[in-house]
């Protein structure tokens, strides 16, 4: 209670001090783009816009959640979920003609082209509680010359198999080529796409019943727990909450799941030859779609978000971040040159063309059933940490939380 006061009185003297605060959290090298385009912004409209950058996953989304709750949020924040926020933003859709001169309903259907998802929870609710900003999936990456020195090629026209892939671990561990053969970030909705591979899930496909007990997910967080216990994905990320993304970055770890937002930071911190692979498989193919969206909580906030959504702004900042703008009228004029990034793009492309479970899945963007699973990350994230520490089997774990998940269901309805 202490620390969240002090908070508020932090951002009470920041707010004397703007007209508008917009919070945000960087993936890679996006911050100087962001704060270019807010500087547009301030001449154009004479708003001094104060930018209050944070770490995602250990201040941002607990720091929001409370500034929000307390009734004193910023007037826009970068977000990566809209569920959560519904009793807190702005109805965005009175001031979408007036701040972009389009009528709402063609500024839907532009802005929903890459996630249908935002439409439904219109369509649901009523009301607009942001703006899809940029698209993305999830990789895997890999390091071309730690697979060089242990002898792996890569298949070029398929995906691995979950048990070719598991070999290629082996022998990178056993070749002494990288200390790790894989880190994988501390996300929810990253470990959601293994237990998709594997033909798991939180709820069914069609969202009617929680299948996180089923054989299949027991199965994928099995594996991932065996990965561990191998020593072949580093332990501390998982447990301790450890920065994943060093350990591809200085070659301790010869591959890394993560996703596309990504690329422009590695395009400026690696310096070995790098790629990207089709996710391997168990029993579907599967790659997860995501991305950011922009979240007002003011006028003045959905006034600015508006502003670097539009065509313009949006161009430029995926462009020079190598994202898929949202954007209808946008679709392929964002072109990629660099041969690197271009050869990642091919790869995931190729994945997400030949891939089921994509960007609308009921865990994680329905309206009718994500919410449940939104509310419960650390939950989710507790469960899959009791199984990689020992304190349950995976069997265990995901039974547990299951029969929670379960009771959530029955509380909501």
């Amino acid at each position: 209670m202490r620390r969240i006061f002090a908070m508020l009185l932090v951002l009470a003297t920041v707010l004397s001090m703007a007209d508008v605060v917009l919070m945000w959290f960087t993936d890679g090298p996006d911050y100087d783009v962001m704060q270019n385009q807010v500087a547009k912004f301030e001449k154009v409209y004479g708003e001094k816009v104060v930018v209050l950058n944070l770490p995602y996953y250990l201040e941002y989304k607990p720091k929001l959640a409370a500034m929000a709750k307390a009734g004193s949020p910023p007037d826009v924040a970068r977000e990566t979920d809209l569920l959560p926020w519904l009793d807190y933003a702005i109805d965005m859709k009175p001031l979408v003609e007036k701040y972009t001169n389009m009528k709402f309903e063609d500024w839907l259907e532009n802005v929903s082209f890459y996630k249908p998802a935002f439409k439904k929870i219109y369509e649901k609710f009523g009301k607009v509680i942001g703006i899809p900003y940029t698209s993305d999936a999830h990789a895997v990456f890999y390091n071309k010359e730690i697979f060089k020195k242990a002898g792996i090629e890569v298949p070029k026209d398929r995906p691995w198999t979950i048990d070719e892939w598991y070999a290629a671990m082996k022998k990178i561990k056993q070749s002494g080529a990288a200390r790790y053969a894989l880190v994988y970030d501390f996300s929810p909705y990253r470990f959601s796409n293994l237990l998709y591979v594997f033909g798991g899930g939180i709820w069914d496909p069609e969202g009617k019943n929680i299948i996180i007990d089923s054989p299949e997910s027991i199965e994928a967080l099995e594996f991932f727990v065996k990965l561990h216990d191998e020593d072949l994905i580093p332990k501390a990320v998982w447990l301790t909450g450890d920065a994943p993304a060093k350990y591809f970055q200085n070659g301790m770890a010869a591959m890394y799941v993560s996703g596309i937002w990504m690329l422009a930071q590695f395009k400026e911190q690696l310096k070995f030859d790098w790629g990207a692979i089709m996710w391997p498989y168990k029993r579907q193919r599967a790659v997860m779609t995501g991305g950011k969206y922009i979240v007002p909580f003011t006028e003045k906030g959905a006034q600015l978000a508006l502003f670097l959504t539009n065509e313009e702004n949006l161009a430029e900042f995926a462009g020079k971040l190598y994202l898929i703008p949202d954007r209808k009228d946008l679709s392929g004029k964002v072109k990629v040159e660099d041969p690197v990034i271009k050869e990642v793009y091919d790869v995931v492309m190729k994945d997400l063309d030949e891939s089921g479970r994509g960007s609308l899945v009921a865990d994680w963007y329905d309206p009718d059933t994500a919410a449940i699973i939104q509310k419960n990350r650390t939950v989710i994230i507790d469960a899959i940490k009791s199984a990689v520490a020992k304190e349950k089997t995976p069997a265990q774990a995901f039974r547990d939380l299951a029969k929670f998940l379960r009771e959530e269901v029955a509380k909501s309805k």
